[in-house]
């Protein structure tokens, strides 16, 4: 009689220290995981029936990123990145909808790579999944199946009836993991045949054979031929069992006489046993040694939903009919040497949220460390489009598809924005108190190339003592050789630095009007004449004859 083992779990087994070999498809300078030895407690804790909805999260607490000077305190709420990403990342496979993880995205924007091959990297994934639709499916099989493993692991505690099916599943979407990676990418040239190359090896391992001859013995476990006798109304008269042939094939179907055995042992301890028993106690023998296949899987789920949320955001645009594309992204050039600068078709995406229409604007620099001042009315769209700017340097440095039909960029070691103004309560000083704070700070932080983008500078006081702090901040600030775009109402000042040129590098940018004054949302070469506030007091109905009556009213 043959000794069986495979289905005999073991009593006080220790689980083997976690070391999954995981491939890193975000950076072309391979980066160390994180400890995965507590994901690999929590996927076996949730196999084994815990309700554990936090496997996802530590896999994305353990997973590497490139190295980043980039402090997210600088600029991450000016650019409402959290919104951003929910109203513009849309991830949609064949009509179904799926949750991103919102913080690990927002993470990666706000830390974008130093290394200009870690972007390149990127952007080569990026272009082989616009110019290969078969590696795109490829890719969106892979999430599906992927998405199902985690949902079927991180699902609700089932009860004894279901808690055999619900571990088949679990095995079941593994076995669709390995077969969709070894299935697809073979023709990859980017990052992505890491994962072909892992789906390979995986598949080859000895315990997935025994993972296919489980899910074949769930499904296969024998062969029964009956004969059916029917009535005239069509009702099964009568039954007969012809023959029963066992799934002989399947090396963990025990023989009849080991089963026959085992019951009689069974029964001898006031217990019963069951063929379903057997498969139950060969699911946690089978599923042991694939706990590394498992983390390995879910640690890819971050990584490849990145890809799959940056093509969503080119969708999504272009559905809008905004174009989007893989910037030109170069390293900073020697202080002496500009860079030219172009974006063209630039749009804020933020304005998704608001469902208005989008009107793209275009600049054009002869160098990338030019001071821009922007000039015009309020509400001309001089907010949005420096937003739109950091927005474009956020995302073209973390090798995604920017908001703009074509741009060009130089990788800034570090990004300073200052768009709202935050309250809070508990600060020492006013608006403008604030606000010199942060420019001290500015100066002190800013390094060559880097990116700072202030709106309405120095408005938090008087005009004249405003416009002297804006001069002097304008003055100094080209000599840092930074990539700066300021917006400002103190038209007099820009005026005359426009006229008299006492400062080198700086370019001047106006809202666009209409033959009504009205805004275009677009932007020219120039300073504007005029913030045009009584054109904007009379569209929203502030004039001395409006007021009047209503004053006349009230009386």
């Amino acid at each position: 009689m043959p000794t069986k083992k495979w289905y005999v779990t073991p009593v006080g087994r220790e689980p083997s220290a976690s070391n999954p070999k995981i491939p890193d498809i975000l950076n072309a300078n391979e980066q160390a995981w994180g400890d995965l030895h507590g994901v690999s407690q929590l996927v076996r804790f949730a196999f084994e029936g815990g309700e554990c909805t936090g496997v996802f999260d530590a896999v994305i607490d353990a997973t590497p990123t490139a190295p980043s000077s980039w402090n997210p305190e600088a600029f991450a709420s000016h650019l409402f990145l959290d919104d951003l990403v929910r109203s513009s990342f849309k991830l949609e496979i064949a009509e179904s909808t799926y949750q991103l993880h919102q913080g690990f995205l927002v993470g990666l924007l706000s830390k974008p790579p130093s290394d200009l091959s870690d972007i390149q990297a990127r952007q080569d994934v990026f272009r082989e999944l616009l110019d290969c639709p078969d590696i795109r499916r490829d890719m969106e099989n892979a999430y599906e199946a992927l998405h199902k493993l985690r949902t079927n692991l991180e699902g609700p505690s089932p009860d004894d009836t279901n808690s055999v099916s619900r571990k088949f599943e679990v095995l079941a979407a593994l076995r669709d993991c390995v077969e969709s990676f070894a299935g697809g990418f073979a023709g990859s040239r980017s990052k992505l045949r890491l994962l072909h190359e892992t789906g390979v090896q995986h598949r080859a391992d000895a315990g997935y054979e025994q993972l296919l001859q489980l899910l074949d013995l769930e499904q296969n476990m024998a062969t029964v031929d009956v004969r059916l006798r029917l009535g005239i109304d069509g009702h099964v008269q009568k039954v007969q069992l012809l023959a029963v042939e066992e799934n002989r094939k399947n090396q963990l179907l025990p023989g009849v006489c080991w089963r026959v055995w085992q019951r009689l042992m069974k029964l001898a301890r006031g217990h019963r046993y069951s063929d379903r028993e057997i498969v139950v106690s060969l699911l946690h023998e089978v599923f042991a040694p694939l706990v590394d296949a498992v983390v390995t899987f879910l640690a890819l789920l971050g990584p490849i939903e990145f890809y799959l949320a940056g093509l969503g955001f080119r969708d999504h645009a272009e559905k809008s009919g905004l174009g989007t594309c893989l910037p030109d992204v170069v390293a900073p050039p020697d202080s002496q040497v500009g860079v030219g600068r172009v974006l063209e078709g630039v749009f804020n995406p933020l304005l998704f949220l608001q469902e208005t229409k989008v009107v793209p604007a275009n600049v054009t620099l002869d160098r990338h460390d030019a001071l821009v001042l922007l000039t015009g009315p309020n509400s001309g769209g001089k907010t949005r489009f420096l937003q739109a700017i950091a927005i474009i340097q956020c995302m073209g440095q973390a090798g995604m598809f920017v908001p703009a039909s074509k741009a060009n960029l130089v990788c800034a070691p570090a990004l300073y924005v200052s768009l709202v103004e935050e309250v809070d309560a508990g600060q020492s000083e006013g608006r403008l108190g604030t606000e010199l704070s942060r420019i001290r700070k500015l100066f002190e932080e800013l390094k060559p190339a880097g990116m700072a983008i202030l709106d309405e500078l120095c408005s938090g006081t008087n005009p004249t003592e405003g416009e002297e702090i804006a001069e002097m901040v304008i003055s100094l600030l080209p000599k840092l050789h930074p990539q700066v775009f300021v917006s400002t109402h103190y038209l007099g000042l820009v005026q005359r630095l426009e006229r008299e040129r006492p400062v080198e590098r700086l370019e001047f940018f106006e809202v666009e009007l209409d033959l009504e004054n009205c805004p275009t949302y677009g932007f020219v070469r120039g300073v504007a004449k005029s913030a045009l506030a009584r054109v904007l007091a009379a569209r929203l109905g502030v004039t001395w004859e409006e007021l009047g009556r209503i004053v006349g009213l009230g009386g």
